[in-house]
């Protein structure tokens, strides 16, 4: 695979994640603007996550017969339209409509992503390119939130919007370049196909593992913005944003969960070490204290980013043939967990008060503690 081709992938994947998650720290400033509550106003994350969570595993299946880059460019196409559209909306309906219509769109492109990468990278290297893949997700979305808190607090919010448009159209030309996907056959693959990848266990335990690690997070993050302006109300849209700068410390782990496997002697205890670390930071993250909720978003997302790294390249070896099957329905399970995260556990918080969610979050991580000790690879 072309470096360039690398290049263009990881700038992709870079520009959509943080067109998905842009509205996040701004959303208590939206809420406002349109007269919705805190579960009504996470709803705009709810909205692009709900379909995340069903049609990965379509668009996977579909790339069994068609070639990626011809995906990327319908949807990245569509995509950019979208939030021209979302910057544009004058009332919360129409917010919400088009967030929906990107949710359809972002796993498609994702699903492309992964099948690119899983047909073109060498066998021995799939991991290092899936873990490369996890930094530049996270790198966007940390690059999407910072981008809307900066842009609402000094020249508006629907600003953000218009430059994500810009930003996915410089992609769709990228995309142009890249070459064809090296597949030879195109047979078109069965839903019968899903069968023998859940059949084994330990994929079904990594697909497991990635629908706890996943609600526990979003939860957190679409929810975080209502408790640091609890904490203190005067906390800007900018500020909330920088918040998410542990980020940064979720693609360096990430990013290096090659190594640190190797140093942990496995990806099953490597998995383990990064999950109670997560958990931990989870529970700290009641301190009443903006500056301590900073600092701790650094162990939290080195620790949730780590795990999500190893679990979809260990998967990604695991999957014998149709990865493309396989990525698709772990993409589906992941954003099941994010959907139903986004908005069930924020009723908890509503109603019986931040303590009550995190130990609730702490409780999925434990699962999926428990999850990987039933592993049987290596480790």
């Amino acid at each position: 695979m072309l470096l360039r081709d690398i290049s263009f992938v990881l700038v992709t994947t870079v520009a959509v994640y943080a067109s998905v998650y842009a509205p996040q720290p701004i959303l208590p400033l939206l809420a406002g603007e349109f007269g919705q509550t805190t579960s009504g106003g996470a709803l705009l994350m709810t909205a692009v996550l709900l379909p995340l969570s069903f049609a990965p595993l379509f668009y996977g299946l579909l790339l069994e017969s068609q070639p990626a880059k011809r995906m990327l460019l319908v949807t990245i196409g569509i995509l950019a339209l979208l939030q021209a559209a979302f910057g544009a909306a004058e009332s919360y309906g129409l917010l919400l409509t088009v967030r929906l219509f990107q949710g359809a769109c972002v796993p498609a492109i994702l699903a492309a992503i992964t099948s690119y990468l899983a047909y073109t990278v060498d066998r021995e290297h799939i991991q290092r390119a899936m873990t490369y893949f996890v930094a530049a997700n996270i790198l966007g979305g940390f690059a999407g939130r910072v981008l809307s808190g900066w842009v609402a607090t000094n020249a508006g919010w629907r600003y953000t919007f218009f430059l994500l448009a810009l930003a996915l159209a410089g992609c769709f030309v990228a995309v142009t370049r890249m070459k064809a996907d090296s597949r030879l056959s195109m047979a078109p693959v069965r839903l019968s196909a899903i069968v023998p990848i859940l059949r084994n266990g330990d994929i079904a335990r990594l697909y497991a593992v990635a629908f706890a690690i996943f609600f526990a997070f979003m939860a957190l993050l679409t929810f975080l913005p209502f408790r640091l302006k609890e904490i203190d109300p005067s906390y800007s849209a900018f500020l909330i944003s920088m918040v998410y700068s542990g980020f940064l410390m979720g693609m360096v782990m990430s990013a290096g969960a090659t190594r640190i496997i190797r140093y942990a002697g496995g990806e099953k205890r490597a998995m383990t070490i990064g999950l109670v670390v997560y958990g931990l930071a989870m529970l700290a993250s009641n301190v009443p204290s903006g500056a301590g909720i900073f600092a701790i978003m650094f162990v939290m997302c080195g620790g949730m980013f780590f795990v999500h790294a190893v679990a979809m390249g260990t998967m990604n070896k695991l999957a014998e043939e149709n990865r493309a099957v396989a990525n698709g329905l772990y993409i589906s399970i992941y954003y099941t967990g994010a959907a139903l995260g986004s908005y069930v556990p924020g009723l908890i918080y509503q109603g019986a008060g931040w303590a009550a969610f995190t130990l609730t979050l702490t409780a999925a991580i434990a699962a999926a503690v428990a999850i990987t000790r039933g592993l049987k690879i290596s480790g």
